[in-house]
């Protein structure tokens, strides 16, 4: 059962032209997409669910915006593969990296790993207020946490290279252009602890274990590891940035819970992985099948 989320980037524009979210389902990427189902369009709501109860990690899912009065319809949206089921109609921002469907599911392999799951979320200003997300110099954009534009639109200009505006550090959108904290302005974004890039890179520089012959090796022992050290590297951040309890007369900040939590969890995955070697070991170099007791 895959439970997918739709997102509409901007209702009141959408509801103007249409009345209902076509989905369409595939068995591959670049296959044929047949119809599912619908849903109906709500004013003011921009996020919607619908549940495939017969759909599992394999399906592939597009949507498109339907007119029922007039039949017509959007084009089909970006295709998204069932574990990782977030279907956002107009994206128009660029990927910061394409890539392929294998290396796809190896990055969401560890980003559940390591429970840092994408997220989304918007920044918007409808011209009529002051944007507080504009900061001084004029030409960024603040997202206020680490993540990646999806479409982004300014005065009603949509922006769809990554020359402009160019990502910053993940947080920073900087334009070309000056801007102005009365423009209208609709960023949508996904949020993350890493990028898919930076998964990726982890996991291209896993180190083999110890021991194990390279021959045998597997995705298994790298995303592991990867996971891993993508974790420590988190952790050894947030000792220097946010490790001491922080306690006045009414309120007291201890990290330590959650970090203790980390720990186990890295210890889990440490196991997992030298469970994964052991076997490696026996079944490459000793030859072995099972285990002399004496």
């Amino acid at each position: 059962m895959i439970k997918l989320t739709i997102e509409v980037a901007n209702i009141s524009v959408v509801i103007a032209l249409y009345d209902q979210i076509m989905i369409y389902t595939s068995s591959s990427e670049s296959g044929t997409y047949t119809y599912l189902d619908s849903v109906s369009l709500v004013a003011g709501v921009s996020t919607y669910y619908y549940t495939h109860t017969t759909g599992d990690s394999d399906t592939w899912y597009k949507s498109t915006y339907y007119n029922s009065v007039t039949e017509a319809e959007s084009s089909f949206s970006n295709a998204v593969r069932g574990d990782s089921p977030i279907l956002f109609q107009t994206i128009t921002y660029p990927e910061e990296y394409t890539f392929t469907a294998d290396d796809s599911v190896i990055i969401r392999r560890i980003r559940r790993s390591i429970g840092d799951l994408v997220q989304l979320k918007r920044i918007y200003a409808d011209g009529t207020e002051f944007c507080s997300s504009i900061i001084d110099d004029n030409k960024t954009i603040d997202l206020g946490e680490k993540g990646w534009p999806v479409y982004v639109s300014v005065n009603s200009v949509e922006y769809t290279s990554l020359d402009d505006p160019i990502v910053q550090g993940y947080r920073y959108l900087t334009f070309s252009g000056t801007l102005s904290t009365s423009y209208e302005v609709n960023v949508w974004y996904y949020t993350f602890k890493f990028s898919d890039r930076q998964i990726y890179e982890s996991y291209d520089d896993a180190m083999i274990p110890p021991n194990v012959p390279s021959s045998c090796v597997s995705p298994d022992h790298l995303v592991l590891q990867a996971s891993i050290d993508l974790l420590e590297n988190m952790t050894a951040e947030d000792l220097v940035n946010d490790g001491a309890m922080i306690r006045d007369d009414q309120t007291v900040y201890d990290p330590s819970v959650g970090l203790k939590e980390r720990s186990n969890l890295i210890n889990r995955l440490q196991k997992q992985l030298d469970a994964l070697t052991l076997e490696c070991i026996r079944s490459n170099l000793l030859g072995l099948t099972g285990v002399l007791l004496d």
